[in-house]
């Protein structure tokens, strides 16, 4: 496994988007350096160009000889003119480097050319003018000198001042991108503390209270919250599980510590050992009802189910264990039966005791010679089981604990059961991909109503087969 040096998301964001300032900086003083050394070259062109319009008209011909006017402006915004003949010969003017004097004419031409005292550029302008006497056309041309320096020093200024912009940008963003990265990781720092705190101190009702300018980050820190919520109620429930527990095993525990001492005391005759082995057996058989029950709820929510699934009758297995219910002799309730002949895909041996836990819970809690109504009907390739019963009913608080292990409505716990009978048959339920559900009224009675696929996803039975 490659084992990399971790790193603070703060130094990842801020040296990556730090690199993307720079890369884009370089990139701006590039575009600036190229784009403003073309715009300083035709600026200075068309400048040089202007500059030579109208001295066409400061000049004349005269029997073959030129004449400048004193008018005439030789030098005019760092442009030195001078006025040449058709061969290139100097009429008026000086150039600012002897050098200049070796480029040949070049109607219109623009050119930048290098000299010993630097880089000049040179414009010639030519035009036609008629001499005065013999009305012949002379070629007249002007040349224009500029040296790059007179001209660049203002332009340079300005390529200065867009770097020093762009530096500062940068500088900015480099400072911004600090404060986000900071700002990003203040509530991922309060999530690490807030499960520091929890581990070390083992605080579950700690929560992060960080509220942010990120969506993404509210919505990290509440799922957060939601799973803390989570985690305090599982480990509540462990605790009241672990508590659960052992009550109901330290009942059966007692008695059968109970009846030894008797014994080894005052067991003198057969009698006296029978008595004590009878309640001894029988708080054994609660014992181990409550273990095969906690290992079935084990079982199924590991998924470790290793009967096979097959498709059978669910009407006959209903009306079987009704019919085998002890309570139902023994309390005398009358069974009401609208059961239509319906087979699901099921486990046959785990539908036998959620059924099983259904009608007894629902005999259990009736009152004595009352009745019971079972109902099974399909609906959208749905089988619909339903158990009405006319006991005490539940209130809306009993109604959201029934499926948690070890939950009594009777907190007495006068009536018989361990408060497991429920939290299986909501497994079982969901094993078969169905649901479960429940309508009550306090002294009027319950109805709950199981609905199971018809046809279940073969793949997925098989895949609990498999374990």
């Amino acid at each position: 496994m490659n084992h990399k040096e971790k790193q603070s998301i703060t130094h990842y964001i801020s040296i990556r988007f730090a690199a993307i300032i720079l890369i884009m900086a370089a990139i701006m003083i590039l575009f600036i350096s190229y784009f403003s050394n073309k715009t300083i070259y035709f600026d200075i062109r068309r400048q040089i160009r202007r500059e030579s319009r109208y001295d066409f008209l400061n000049v004349e011909v005269r029997n073959g000889k030129i004449l400048v006017d004193k008018n005439f402006i030789f030098r005019e915004n760092h442009v030195q003119k001078l006025v040449l003949d058709n061969k290139g010969r100097t009429i008026r003017g000086h150039y600012p480097d002897k050098e200049l004097n070796n480029y040949p004419l070049n109607q219109w031409d623009f050119r930048r050319v290098k000299c010993s005292s630097g880089y000049y550029y040179i414009f010639d302008r030519p035009f036609l003018k008629k001499d005065i006497i013999t009305n012949k056309q002379i070629l007249v041309i002007i040349r224009n000198i500029g040296k790059e320096t007179d001209f660049n020093s203002q332009y340079q200024a300005m390529k200065y001042i867009s770097y020093t912009f762009t530096f500062v940008i940068s500088i900015i963003g480099l400072l911004l991108i600090g404060a986000v990265s900071s700002r990003l990781t203040i509530p991922m720092k309060e999530i690490k503390d807030t499960a520091d705190t929890i581990g070390i101190e083992g605080n579950l009702a700690k929560r992060i209270e960080s509220a942010t300018a990120f969506k993404e980050m509210d919505a990290m820190i509440q799922a957060n919250n939601r799973m803390m919520d989570r985690l305090e109620d599982l480990f509540h429930q462990q605790q009241q599980f672990t508590s659960d527990v052992a009550h109901e095993l330290r009942t059966p525990a007692s008695i059968i510590s109970a009846e030894c001492q008797y014994l080894k005391k005052y067991g003198g005759t057969i009698n006296d050992y029978m008595d004590s082995l009878t309640v001894i057996a029988r708080q054994n058989a609660k014992t181990n009802e409550i273990i095969t029950q906690l290992l079935q709820l084990s079982r199924l929510e590991q998924g470790r189910i290793k009967e096979d699934f097959e498709y059978s009758c669910l009407k006959d297995l209903i009306e079987s264990i009704c019919e085998a219910e002890p309570l139902r002799m023994q309390k005398q309730i009358s069974v009401q039966y609208d059961l239509k002949n319906i087979s699901i895909y099921m486990n046959i041996s785990l539908m036998a005791i959620a059924i099983k836990n259904l009608i007894n819970n629902a005999m259990k809690y009736s009152e004595n010679q009352s009745f019971v109504k079972l109902r099974l009907w399909e609906k959208d390739n749905l089988a619909i089981f339903e158990i009405e019963d006319h006991g005490c009913g539940m209130d809306e608080e009993t109604q959201k604990h029934i499926y948690d292990r070890f939950y009594r409505a009777d907190k007495s716990r006068n009536t018989p059961g361990f408060g497991l009978g429920l939290s299986l048959v909501q497994k079982i339920t969901e094993l078969h991909k169905g649901s479960i559900s429940v309508k009550s009224k306090v002294n009027e009675g319950s109805i709950f109503t199981l609905s199971l696929p018809k046809e279940a996803a073969i793949s997925n039975m098989r895949s609990q087969e498999a374990f």
